[in-house]
Parts: structure tokens; sequence; C-alpha cells
């Protein structure tokens, strides 16, 4: 097996949650049922050795819905940082600004945003 990456930098916020969670008192089954998260891969992240190389994948696949679920937040990937339900509403629901470009492009990425709560979502 593999050795878990440990470069003594801090684990990202969303283990945390998950550790958190955990440390609840919550089964791993049940946190990955909730999570979305397969129960091996979650008890790796748990015990701090999942044996990617980079938490990088995992971050974009996993990260936003872990903060959402148990944060009550959401991780923009435009902004890349943790803002409120409502905030992330705000933005999404915003008009096309035309005479700011941060603004402009940040109107951009909530089009396309897979967590955009304008966004129309088809049968799951």
């Amino acid at each position: 097996m593999q050795a878990a990456l440990t470069l003594g930098l801090p684990a990202p916020e969303w283990i945390g949650l998950l550790k958190a969670e955990a440390a609840r008192g919550r089964s791993v089954s049940r946190i990955g049922r909730e999570s979305g998260i397969a129960r091996s891969s979650l008890s790796m992240l748990i015990r701090d050795c999942y044996p990617a190389g980079s938490l990088e994948r995992a971050t974009r696949r996993h990260g936003a819905r872990v903060v959402r679920l148990y944060r009550g937040q959401v991780l923009c990937p435009h902004l890349r940082a943790r803002i409120s339900g409502a905030e992330c509403r705000a933005f999404a629901a915003a008009p096309m600004s035309t005479s700011n470009p941060d603004k402009l492009r940040h109107w951009r990425a909530c089009r396309s945003c897979p967590l955009n709560p304008e966004t129309p979502k088809g049968p799951t």
C-alpha cells in the first residue's frame, strides 16, 4: 500500500468537516451515504491515509458537496472561497454587469456552475 501524502500541510476544510462528523459518533457508512463518498474512501480520508498522491481530484469531486451538506455553505469555484447559500443565490440571480470586468467574469462563471441554484436540474 502506498503511504499517505503528508507534507505538513493542513487538511482541506471539507476533510475536517468529515472528521468532525465522525468524531460526533456518526458511522462512516452513514456519512458516506449522505455525502456520496464511497465508505472505503471516506474511511481512508478520515484516518489520513488516503493513498492518492494529491487530494486535488477528491476535493474537486466532493469538497463543495461536503461543505454545503455539513456547513450550510458553498465552496464557490469562481471565488475559491466559502460563501453562504444566500450569497450564492444572490450572485446567481444578479444581472450581467457590463461595467465591471470582475463581476462579468463571475456572472459568466455562475452560468456554467453546477452549484448554481438558479439552473434547472434535470432528473437525477
